[in-house]
């Protein structure tokens, strides 16, 4: 698919062409709330499906313009081409009627370089995009898209790591604005350990404390993202991700759990409290690679997160397909820990396994979910509590293989 996505970038003789990975969260979801607090998370790569997002800058005669591209049984369609207004009030307008991503991140740019806005319209442009990441699967798809974007216009115009005066454009800056698309522009509730484990990559260990409010760019810190996979030397982990196939919402189940934080509901910060104390001690478990304490860890995240959500009014916790999904792996002798990444309701889950039993263990979760989606009654005996249709939309989940993504977002040959 990777190759597919390059041959075909080429034969649209682009000036740049730009990748940026998806994201798990190891312990979540303090990306509601994460302004307290810390988490680990990494930015990952499929081995089949590169789980990324592509992107391409070219110059064109025709009005500036953005492509969106699918990937479709070995082969790239185009989906839709969509002009972008030159005037900034008009496309201000466009945005807000009709909450669009990638014009919301053209604006974004320029509300933070003063550069942006006439070096981007000096030329008419193509921006071409393509992503491989399932759409709302909590992996960070959105996230990806807005920094791939980001990246390769400041890589375009000449604007990366620019030192003028302004504020320059980097990894940290481009986490930042990315955060600011959908908070401020999109209306979007969402955090920032996507748009940084994205940006920077690698496994990482990343301090979000004084960012509770989400200020404007340069009026709360930075966040402090330690990546640990160079310091403590991990090549890989030894993860499986299952993305269920369930469209989910992030945006809708956060704003509920950061109003609810925001709101000093006592039982919510007592439970988000013990999901910090979880989210340290996974440190040293790392450190140590020792993968079955990491385990332990998840469940725990995972118990108390059903918790905070049942709080928050969510009926079924973290979702009921991401529970069945935890349910049909976890007590597997290879398999460490089941859980959620990503916000829930849906989205994707993921299995810590024996090093040494990927493959198996990712074999025998797939015949145990076409186990209880193909025959009803195994599935009732084994899930009374959870809704016939879940069932039905459990069949099209996907699994992935994947690696530690150790670039970020970078430029792609």
């Amino acid at each position: 698919m990777l190759n597919i996505v390059r041959k075909f970038f080429l034969t649209k003789n682009p000036d740049i062409m730009v990748k940026a990975p998806s994201r798990i969260n190891l312990i979540n979801p303090l990306d509601a709330v994460e302004g307290d607090y810390w988490m680990p998370a990494v930015a990952i790569n499929g081995y089949k499906n590169p789980l990324s997002t592509f992107v391409y800058i070219k110059r064109i005669n025709l009005p500036s313009c953005y492509n969106i591209y699918e990937f479709k049984d070995n082969a790239i369609e185009l989906i839709s081409s969509t002009l972008i207004e030159t005037e900034k009030l008009k496309l201000r307008e466009a945005i807000e009627k009709k909450r669009d991503l990638i014009k919301a991140t053209i604006f974004r740019f320029s509300q933070t370089h003063p550069g942006f806005w006439e070096n981007f319209f000096k030329e008419n442009l193509e921006i071409g995009i393509l992503t491989t990441i399932p759409r709302q699967s909590g992996l960070g798809g959105s996230a990806s898209i807005i920094i791939a974007i980001i990246y390769a216009l400041a890589k375009f115009l000449n604007l990366y790591n620019l030192i003028d005066n302004n504020l320059p454009i980097n990894k940290d800056t481009i986490a930042e604005m990315a955060t600011r698309v959908e908070d401020f522009d999109l209306k979007i509730s969402a955090g920032y350990s996507d748009r940084y484990a994205i940006s920077r990559g690698g496994l990482s260990f990343c301090s979000y404390v004084g960012k509770l409010l989400h200020s404007e760019l340069g009026e709360e810190p930075l966040a402090v993202y330690d990546r640990i996979d160079k310091t403590y030397k991990i090549k890989s982990l030894p993860i499986i991700v299952c993305h269920s196939g369930i469209i989910h919402n992030s945006g809708s189940i956060h704003s509920q759990l950061r109003k609810a934080y925001l709101e000093k509901n006592s039982a919510i910060e007592n439970l988000y409290r013990q999901i910090a104390n979880i989210s340290w001690k996974s440190r040293y478990a790392i450190m140590k690679r020792d993968w079955k304490l990491l385990g332990l860890y998840f469940k725990e995240n995972t118990n108390v997160m059903n918790r905070v959500m049942k709080i928050a009014g969510f009926p079924y916790g973290i979702g009921s397909a991401n529970n069945i999904l935890i349910e049909l792996i976890q007590d597997h002798s290879d398999v460490y820990a089941a859980k959620l990444t990503g916000a829930g309701g849906g989205g994707s889950v993921f299995a810590l396994t024996k090093s040494s039993k990927v493959k198996d263990v990712l074999l025998y979760w797939k015949n145990k979910l076409i186990e209880v989606t193909t025959e009803k009654e195994i599935f009732r005996s084994k899930f009374p509590n959870y809704p016939e249709e879940i069932r039905i939309k459990l069949s099209s989940a996907q699994f992935f293989q994947i690696k530690i993504d150790k670039a970020g977002v970078k430029e792609f040959f």
